[in-house]
């Protein structure tokens, strides 16, 4: 596993602290579910954030698949959260999430919609055919991705299974697909997309992100 890109200790006080979106907070939990030293970096902070933690009103934090299912056991008033099978590949943390399906929004790619009850972020998920290049865009909010399986690369580096990607509206950035192991990833978005080059323009309408 590539470990060289891991959430960034200030997303994980605000994980930690139950400070983030409900969306943004499933990609980082995501992360951390897969990635060790994160998972291990989130501990030392818990560990010596009590000062942090104590401030504002906490909310029980998102950080196991157990975490989410209790969490979504109290916003549901009751109701009782039925047992999907999880698909082999894909986070535990995953599993009390509803997942729509694939469909193409481009050559090679798809997209399937994850719904978040409560998410300001729209979250998602992307797979890419090997080798795609992904039309060069910037964002006006931003944009978490936590890489599920195979890798990309862009201007700030190599991005494997269990890397964090963390951009934002300084960020521009033009994503290319591994060559060979493709990529699928989960991705939490706020404010817009916003595409370059005539491809990107063309799809946008499309892709409504």
């Amino acid at each position: 596993m590539n470990a060289r890109h891991l959430a960034s200790d200030e997303t994980l006080a605000g994980f930690a602290a139950g400070r983030l979106d409900e969306g943004m907070s499933l990609v980082v939990a995501a992360h951390l579910e897969i990635n060790a030293a994160s998972a291990k970096a989130l501990r030392e902070i818990e560990a010596v954030g009590g000062g942090v933690l104590a401030q504002g009103e906490a909310v029980p934090m998102l950080t196991s698949p157990e975490d989410a299912l209790a969490r979504l056991d109290r916003e549901s008033e009751g109701a009782s959260v039925p047992a999907r099978p999880i698909e082999i590949g894909l986070p535990r943390i995953l599993q009390p999430y509803d997942l729509g399906r694939w469909h193409p929004i481009g050559r090679g790619v798809a997209m399937r919609r994850v719904h978040v009850p409560g998410a300001q972020a729209r979250v998602f998920m992307l797979r890419a055919a090997p080798g795609t290049w992904l039309p060069e865009h910037r964002h006006t909010g931003n944009e978490w991705t936590t890489i599920l399986a195979g890798a990309y690369e862009h201007e700030y580096g190599r991005f494997g299974r269990g890397d964090f990607d963390e951009a934002n509206e300084n960020h521009e950035h033009h994503p290319h697909v591994d060559p060979v192991e493709g990529c699928t990833c989960i991705v939490a978005l706020t404010g817009e997309v916003k595409f370059r080059g005539w491809l990107g323009r063309l799809l946008q309408p499309l892709v409504r992100l």
